[in-house]
């Protein structure tokens, strides 16, 4: 058997972080946004266990994403957030996805579509101050109402861009805008709430929210209590274990200068793991209970840690170390914060050399 490095997925956890979600948002259904592969830890796994959970909706980004989650799950219902492009139209309807349609191309793209297949329903994304994808509010007033019918818009729905700052002034602006647009299009649901616009006022609601980071863990709100589970864990083997003779440099451009009689372990992951370059001489990680400090530059296959003070009795060849996971400096958000990036990426960028495993453990 390989002594790999392995990424363990709680999927539990993860039902349990959505079933809070659902508890706290005051609207009708609590989608999931399982786009990336699930922030990188694995899209069909993570839904089939949140459609057995009772999730019905699921948000991904591309067409691709969304025929690979239709294959493991026949019946729920699936949104693509980048609409439908130029060929893609039949693709949508035959396999019974939802477009996101985010402009007029887009729109006249689906209506012919939607005419012709009774189940070809749509999504309208309106942008009401993100910048991105979506029409404009004055684009929207425009626009003829024949156009919702003719496409069969189901959803209305807007993203928020400051949602983890319940106070930025953002918020509100957008949340006039979207409840104006949102009443020319009287008895079609809206979708507002992403996961920090949960945790904002109940007038941010609306009928569909479609919590993403927060189902993995991450912090849904800014200098706030994290109130999600933790639901990975990266461990990765140790491949050597030396005691330093004398007072020495540790890896690549001698950033670091350890004393005589350091142990340094040294642990199969590196930045082509998605173990951050940035970490460098920053982070840390856990042999058991005992903190390690990461020494010198983490390189492409392998990074050192300080391994002085755990026992010799867990010190070996093999030995695996736990480079993120649920203690203090090696959460999701604390290693984001070591490598100056956000918890999104820090699960995205965990590569296919990290085997996943998945469990369901009671939290």
């Amino acid at each position: 058997m390989f002594v790999t490095p392995t990424l363990t997925v709680n999927l539990s956890a993860i039902v349990a972080n959505w079933k809070m979600l659902a508890n706290t948002f005051a609207g009708d259904e609590t989608a999931a946004v399982v786009k990336a592969d699930a922030y990188g830890l694995g899209m069909v796994p993570v839904s089939q266990a949140l459609a057995k959970a009772g999730c019905h909706t699921f948000f991904v980004a591309t067409l691709e994403e969304a025929l690979d989650l239709r294959k493991a799950l026949p019946n729920v219902r699936i949104l693509v957030f980048h609409g439908v492009q130029a060929g893609e139209e039949f693709a949508f309807a035959t396999h019974k996805i939802i477009p996101v349609l985010n402009s007029r191309e887009q729109l006249a793209r689906w209506k012919p579509i939607a005419k012709d297949h009774v189940h070809a329903v749509s999504a309208l994304h309106i942008d009401t101050a993100m910048g991105r994808l979506g029409l404009q509010p004055e684009d929207f007033d425009t626009l003829d109402a024949s156009w919702l019918t003719d496409c069969r818009v189901s959803l209305i729905m807007s993203h928020l861009a400051c949602a983890p700052d319940r106070h930025h002034p953002l918020n509100a602006l957008q949340l006039a805008a979207l409840t104006k647009a949102s009443a020319k299009a009287a008895g079609i649901p809206v979708s507002f709430a992403n996961s920090g616009g949960i945790f904002l006022s109940r007038d941010f609601h609306f009928n569909l929210a479609r919590p993403g980071c927060s189902l993995y863990g991450i912090a849904p709100e800014d200098n706030a209590v994290n109130p999600m589970h933790q639901v990975a864990h990266w461990q990765a083997p140790i491949l050597q274990i030396r005691a330093t003779t004398h007072e020495q440099s540790v890896g690549y451009g001698a950033t670091c200068i350890v004393p005589k009689g350091t142990k340094v372990a040294t642990v199969a992951s590196g930045y082509a793991d998605g173990y951050h370059r940035i970490l460098t001489n920053k982070s840390c990680a856990y042999l058991g209970a005992h903190k390690m400090p990461l020494l010198g530059r983490v390189t492409m296959d392998m990074v050192c840690f300080d391994a002085t003070q755990v026992p010799e009795s867990e010190l070996k060849d093999g030995a695996l170390v736990s480079l993120l996971g649920n203690r203090e400096g090696i959460t999701v958000d604390a290693l984001a914060d070591h490598a100056s990036t956000i918890g999104y990426e820090i699960f995205t960028r965990i590569g296919t050399r990290v085997k996943r495993v998945y469990v369901e453990e009671a939290v």
